[in-house]
């Protein structure tokens, strides 16, 4: 019998980048593959978890710091654009490129709460996969 789910989403949602006005609209902007890059091409995407402890109760945290986390989110996607672009390889191109396309470029977000040891898991000692495995994203990756 499997164990149950430590965890209880409160939310997913797609956090785009604050949109820019002229003259530094980013309607579509790309960046080459370089050397350094081409290392990770072949490698499945990067998880990333991001502890935080939180003193605040549910309605609180969903009315008032949720939306500020997500205006903060989009505000510094807006600067770091290749962090909300995706990988493609226009079929005119002899190697892939990062491309930001401002209509269809996001970054997901999943607020979620949940029943461990916050200090273990948030801490720098080593960890088994099992324990951090229900906490981590499933991310979509394609092969094309």
């Amino acid at each position: 019998m499997a164990a149950p789910n430590p965890m209880k989403v409160i939310e997913v949602c797609r956090v785009a980048p604050t949109p820019s006005s002229p003259p530094y609209s980013a309607a579509q902007t790309s960046l080459p593959i370089t050397l350094f890059d081409v290392f990770w091409l072949n490698m499945p995407p990067l998880k990333r978890l991001f502890f935080y402890e939180a003193s605040y109760s549910s309605t609180t945290f969903s009315e008032i710091v949720l939306p500020k986390l997500k205006h903060s989110l989009s505000l510094t996607l807006h600067h770091y654009l290749p962090l909300a672009s995706s990988l493609t390889w226009p079929p005119d191109s002899d190697k892939p490129i990062i491309q930001y396309v401002e209509e269809d470029d996001v970054v997901s977000l999943t607020i979620a709460e949940f029943e461990a040891d916050f200090y273990h898991l948030s801490s720098n000692s080593f960890r088994e996969i099992k324990e951090i495995q229900p906490f981590l994203p499933n991310l979509p990756a394609s092969d094309t």
